[in-house]
């Protein structure tokens, strides 16, 4: 299975097509640029990477046709709540304290991930193959006009969120959970954030095909409404919002997506605006994203967090707000944080701690996003900079990344 963050390009490519008007609204994507990458792709002029990755995208969902639907009552362990319909994950940082003979409650290790938190005893692991799948799914159903495609996505949807003998419960209370802890931890809700970024376009796509009904449109989007409630009125959400980390950027960027999909309107621009405001308490005067900075994997978290805030950025774009160029009284904006980083891209040795070794491909996502939105000079070098950097590597490992994958397929730029 691709990892979500490498599927964004899949999510980009598939926005609108309109051949035999087959033609949707997407939440935050620019759909000017992906029709014409499209249009390369039907006429026969796109590059040798873009085929790679539409083939690539066909391959995954032909074999995901006979996998069994993903659904939380398959988990071995039981929520708290000793109901196996709430979504249990456990925090990937946290081991067993070996002071202590039974070992909880267990003791946090940044950027150590134990290996027992990510097995099918819980369901963070089910999460991903259900929204990547989706994910797959219906693009390739897009693409294809192959309704075997919409078939199995429209199935692995109603399977999570409507059937009453599998649906996951509208909230994330035990999400992130630390064994010997029992209060909920409001650092879980960062696992929704493939919910929020996967339905509501999934949504848009299957409504063109037979495998999925007006009321399947009503009833997922009853869930989500009661998801939205439960993010905007639980402690656990009211503490992540007041966040000053990537944990309350991912956290924004849900709720404005699902508020923008639900049609408020004024719940969207409002935390879009809570997002532009957020900037004072993230950045320093130099643009440093602080708390960031104090991570293990601090490059890559710093970039983690822009992907948050420009993914914020572009829904902004469609509730009237330019969050690409704003700047606070204190001169805060994601220009600064952007020059922070550059540095790297040009050569410079990243000062923090980064147990991982710094990779440029970290951040290519928002770094395109941002100068396809700024159209500055200045950011686009940076990002052709950084695309050649990646070019070099790809020679030297003969091995193709998949940042660059992605901006063959959502950008206009001659790879």
């Amino acid at each position: 299975m691709i990892h979500l963050r490498k599927l964004n390009w899949i999510l980009a490519i598939c926005i609108l097509w309109s051949i035999n008007g087959f033609s949707f609204s997407a939440i935050e994507i620019d759909t000017t640029v992906l029709i014409k990458v499209k249009q390369k792709i039907h006429d026969g002029s796109s590059s040798e990477r873009t085929r790679s990755a539409y083939k690539s995208l066909i391959a995954t969902a032909n074999k995901l046709l006979d996998i069994k639907n993903p659904t939380v009552m398959d988990k071995t362990l039981v929520p708290p709540s000793g109901n196996k319909h709430d979504y249990l994950s456990i925090s990937r940082y946290w081991w067993p304290d070996p002071e202590k003979p039974n070992g909880l409650p267990w003791m946090r290790k940044d950027g150590e991930t134990n290996p027992e938190t990510q097995t099918d005893a819980v369901d963070r692991k089910r999460l991903s193959v259900m929204s990547q799948g989706v994910k797959n799914l219906c693009f390739a159903y897009y693409f294809s006009g192959d309704e075997r495609y919409a078939k199995k996505a429209a199935s692995m949807l109603k399977t999570w969120f409507l059937d009453e003998a599998t649906r996951m419960n509208p909230h994330l209370a035990f999400a992130q959970s630390v064994p010997g802890n029992s209060k909920g931890r409001s650092s879980g809700i960062l696992d929704g954030r493939s919910i929020s970024s996967v339905v509501p376009d999934a949504i848009a796509i299957l409504s063109k095909s037979p495998h999925w009904t007006k009321n399947d449109t009503t009833n997922i989007n009853k869930w989500l409404t009661e998801y939205l409630t439960w993010l905007t009125d639980s402690e656990l959400g009211i503490t992540e919002n007041n966040q000053d980390n990537n944990h309350a950027s991912w956290y924004k960027y849900q709720v404005a997506a699902l508020a923008l999909h639900l049609g408020n309107h004024s719940l969207a621009k409002a935390t879009v605006e809570a997002g532009q405001e957020s900037l004072d308490k993230q950045l320093d005067f130099e643009g440093k994203q602080i708390h960031e900075l104090e991570r293990t994997r601090s490059f890559f978290y710093s970039c983690y967090n822009l992907e948050a805030l420009t993914h914020i950025a572009s829904i902004g774009d469609k509730v009237g707000m330019d969050m690409w160029n704003y700047q606070s009284k204190d001169g805060k904006s994601l220009m600064l944080a952007f020059n922070y980083l550059a540095p790297v891209i040009n050569g410079a040795t990243w000062q923090y701690t980064e147990i991982n070794g710094v990779d440029i491909s970290d951040l290519i996502a928002p770094l395109a996003r941002f100068a396809n939105h700024t159209k500055s000079d200045e950011v686009s070098n940076l990002l052709k900079k950084s695309i050649s950097i990646l070019v070099e590597q790809e020679k030297t490992t003969g091995k193709k990344n998949d940042e660059l994958e992605e901006l063959s397929l959502t950008t206009t730029l001659d790879l």
